[in-house]
């Protein structure tokens, strides 16, 4: 958010306690904003087009267990639990999410047309099947952003 109010990013790098760097991060005041934007469209879409919140948030979760990023991990799944819905990946389409959601964070030069062929045959739409791929961007990405936040703030 562009106007100083702590956004996601904000909140799990523990940026109230220094406030310089959240205002240096408000210097590029729209990156902020498109972030917080991201999160926003990624996680609560006005149409999920076949990839339902819950999924969102455990894929979400599996990205960060597999980053082995701690502040991430807990942050999607207190969401997770919020929704009440704990085991959303469950059966043959859960199997091929976690799958997809493996193979791209961990060996991304892995991936071939199979493997997203593999999830529209579990049943995602074409939609869900790039929804799936912007999140799991996005939380390899918040990781990065996170990493190097925490190394501003511990110099700080």
């Amino acid at each position: 958010m562009s106007d100083g109010n702590p956004d996601v990013m904000d909140t799990l790098a523990g940026l109230a306690d220094v406030p310089g760097l959240a205002a240096l991060r408000r210097q590029r005041a729209e990156v902020v904003k498109h972030l917080q934007g991201s999160d926003d469209a990624i996680f609560a879409p006005a149409h999920h087009g076949g990839l339902t919140r819950p999924e969102r948030e455990a894929a979400a979760l599996r990205v960060a267990s597999l980053l082995r990023d701690p502040v991430l991990e807990e942050h999607y799944h207190r969401r997770l639990v919020a929704l009440g819905e704990m085991h959303p990946l469950n059966g043959a389409r859960g199997e091929c999410i976690l799958a997809h959601v493996d193979r791209v964070t961990m060996d991304p030069a892995d991936s071939t047309k199979a493997d997203i062929d593999a999830l529209l045959g579990a049943g995602l739409s074409p939609h869900a099947v790039v929804s799936l791929s912007q999140l799991i961007a996005y939380v390899n990405f918040q990781s990065r952003l996170l990493a190097g936040l925490r190394m501003l703030k511990g110099a700080a």
